[in-house]
């Protein structure tokens, strides 16, 4: 193709499609994607990952006990250990209504913790204040 054919494809087709009813998608697109790339660095996101990366953690943390517990008292029973396997079976039982208190604890704690990033999303101008800095720094 010539110079002239390829100016002439790009004024006839590709000038309209970008200044026509396409342009705010892909505009918006492209504000959206350059706004993500911004957003991970920013202080809110990374306290927000980091307070789900520990609740995660504890409650895989908390699992892991148990399930310690568990083959504790499976190995205590094939040994033979009656006394030592009722123990450990009070001992699970214990560490299971912990479990259970820790994991609703930590779905309520979840709860709140998406509040808070509603709330600091649903702000309109973006900027961080004193008062959260303080918030956030005191956790």
């Amino acid at each position: 193709m010539s110079g002239a054919a390829i100016g002439l494809f790009l004024k006839k087709w590709v000038l309209p499609v970008l200044t026509f009813g396409i342009t705010l998608p892909v505009w918006f697109f492209l504000a959206a994607g350059i706004w993500l790339c911004f957003d991970k660095a920013s202080a809110v996101r990374q306290a927000v990952d980091k307070a789900v990366t520990e609740l995660v953690a504890g409650a895989r943390l908390d699992a892991l006990n148990a399930e310690l517990v568990e083959q504790r008292r499976l190995r205590a029973w094939s040994d033979g250990k009656a006394d030592e396997a009722s123990k450990m079976a009070t001992d699970e039982r214990a560490a299971r209504v912990h479990l259970e208190t820790t994991l609703t604890l930590t779905d309520t704690e979840k709860r709140k913790a998406e509040d808070e990033l509603a709330v600091l999303q649903a702000r309109i101008d973006g900027l961080v204040d004193q008062q959260l800095l303080d918030s956030l720094h005191n956790r």
